[in-house]
């Protein structure tokens, strides 16, 4: 299965709008980790349910991720993957000052020669991401950026492109159209 996980903080929201603005079903779980308080959530996934042809889901842990579904880590929740397959939720301490923490759910991803990974940090404050993006790429996976030039803050892309050799620095509407191409 393709596993994209998506993260994202301040200006993402606006950002992950656009990229899935009439966005077909694909054949891949994608997860988004965007920085939120839990009372947003329902409204930021009930927004991207209506603009894409995707599942979006909130899951409540236990959930075995499938293709044609978009997950949204639950505000002040991390979303950690067992297995690379199974949704665990957890309210361990923040990471990088966060809640969930995009590196908590890149990081628990592992090898399997059946998934194919993508990473991609979007706008955002601080450094979460970075590390998460660095443990994919040892993993093989394609490692995306949002150009900082056309970020809202660009600290968390400019952060991840400072350690790991990011494969592409792309604008959102090239993220949306490297999506569509992926299998």
């Amino acid at each position: 299965m393709h596993i994209i996980i998506i993260g994202s903080s301040t200006g993402g929201p606006r950002v992950l709008f656009d990229i899935f603005s009439d966005f077909p079903s694909i054949q891949a779980a994608i997860i988004i980790v965007q920085h939120m308080p839990l009372s947003t959530t329902p409204r930021f996934a009930k927004r991207l349910s209506q603009i894409c042809q995707l599942d979006v889901i909130i899951p409540k842990g236990g959930e075995h991720i499938k293709p044609k579904s978009l997950y949204i880590a639950p505000g002040d929740t991390h979303l950690i993957l067992r297995n690379n397959e199974e949704i665990l939720l957890t309210s361990t301490e923040k990471v990088n000052f966060v809640r969930p923490a995009i590196d908590v759910t890149m990081l628990t991803l592992t090898p399997d020669s059946r998934n194919q990974y993508t990473g991609i940090i979007l706008s955002g404050m601080g450094c979460d991401g970075a590390e998460g993006l660095l443990h994919l790429k040892s993993l093989g996976a394609t490692t995306v950026v949002q150009n900082p030039d056309s970020c809202t803050i660009k600290s968390m892309p400019e952060a991840a492109i400072r350690i790991c050799d990011v494969d592409k620095i792309i604008n959102p509407i090239e993220i949306r159209s490297f999506l569509l191409n992926q299998k």
